[in-house]
């Protein structure tokens, strides 16, 4: 077998090789930051969990609500000065 001939087998390979080391990576964090608490090895960083109560939960949704109340608003005000400025409120055409 020529190395030639399995060009695509070793561009597949060294393709997974790539995906392989760069999922492996850390991001680019140092170990200093990372401080090993537990007495098992296999233990993986995680970040502290943050209690999501109901009260909290309904609090961010009202202000999901509220953002996207003010973003139709916005973009309804837009649309009618657009429209008294005469300009094409037609969405852009890709050339």
């Amino acid at each position: 077998m020529s190395l030639f001939k399995n060009w695509k087998l070793i561009l597949a390979a060294s393709t997974v090789a790539l995906f392989t080391a760069c999922a492996g990576s850390s991001g680019g964090s140092s170990d200093e930051d990372y401080s090993d608490d537990s007495d098992s090895p296999s233990a993986q960083r995680s970040a502290p969990k943050e209690k999501i109560d109901e009260n909290k939960l309904k609090k961010t949704e009202d202000e999901a609500v509220a953002i996207t109340e003010e973003n139709h608003k916005l973009r309804k005000e837009i649309f009618e000065a657009k429209n008294k400025l005469g300009i094409s409120t037609a969405p852009a055409s890709e050339e």
